[in-house]
């Protein structure tokens, strides 16, 4: 699988950055071009809303709920930290900076562009030798640069995996997970996505950490259904497609979660599931 080289800075005054995304700006605009946009208005915007590739960090703002903030706010500022923006200021809920020293130059290593027309990419601080708009593969990388791979080492942040993504990034990434897990390190000190009691929106808003597809997924089902009976019924119907890494069975993530009354399981360690997009 290919990536595409870009160069640009990183923008954050007047935006609402998280753990895993931020605004960029390529030096050339014109290295955009040689991505497949389906979404013209989008991809003519001079600053690009970046997805981070194989990492979800723990959701500061959805759809006007969040997970604990603390977990958030730390990857936000580690991951900010990373990339040279220093300088920060809120506003009263900390949801927007205001003010901030960006503009501090970086790269991305660019796969795609996912349904919300966000360039899909591993992110780097600095500079590189690769030249900018060429074609390189995840082995001309060097990984371990990767804010991405940072923030997981760090434990501030849970895989996430598509089929779209590179095998040996899987891999890496994967090791990268059980080694923080097995260290308790940062969210891996906490993390109740395996078991937990849900017993109403605070529990996933404010008491717990868990995988935040699973939170998402939980935050739709309090919005759309009346009772807690009907849990099973929604996460299946959701069919959030995937595939299991050790073995290659074809699921869904509604099938692999065991819902009894309020107790909630999901029967795989998070870094076994490989999602179709």
């Amino acid at each position: 699988m290919a990536y595409r080289i870009i160069k640009g800075t990183f923008h954050v005054r007047g935006y609402s950055p998280d753990g895993d995304s931020v605004r960029f700006r390529a030096f050339d605009e014109n290295t955009w071009n040689f991505l497949t946009w389906n979404n013209r208005k989008e991809q003519q915007k001079e600053f690009k809303q970046l997805r981070f590739e194989g990492i979800d960090a723990v959701e500061t703002h959805y759809e006007e709920s969040h997970q604990p903030r603390s977990f958030g706010l730390a990857a936000m500022e580690v991951m900010l930290g990373m990339i040279g923006i220093s300088e920060i200021v809120y506003n009263l809920n900390i949801t927007t900076i205001l003010k901030a020293g960006d503009a501090t130059p970086g790269y991305l290593a660019v796969i795609g562009i996912d349904a919300y027309h966000r360039p899909v990419t591993l992110v780097f601080n600095g500079d590189t030798t690769l030249p900018d708009g060429s074609e390189v593969t995840f082995s001309d990388l060097d990984i371990d640069r990767s804010v991405n791979l940072q923030l997981l080492r760090h434990g501030l942040v849970y895989p996430t995996f598509y089929n779209s993504m590179p095998a040996e990034m899987i891999e890496r990434f994967s090791n990268e997970t059980i080694q923080a897990r097995s260290n308790k390190v940062g969210i891996w000190a906490l993390d109740r996505t395996g078991d937990f009691i849900f017993w109403n929106r605070e529990t996933i808003k404010d008491d717990i950490v868990i995988l935040p597809k699973l939170f998402r997924r939980l935050t739709g089902f309090l919005g759309a259904r009346g009772s807690f009976d009907e849990l099973k019924e929604y996460l299946l119907s959701q069919n959030d497609r995937l595939t299991l890494r050790s073995t290659g069975t074809k699921t869904t993530l509604g099938k692999l979660i065991e819902v009894d009354d309020r107790r909630v399981r999901l029967a795989v360690p998070v870094e076994e599931m490989i999602f179709k997009p």
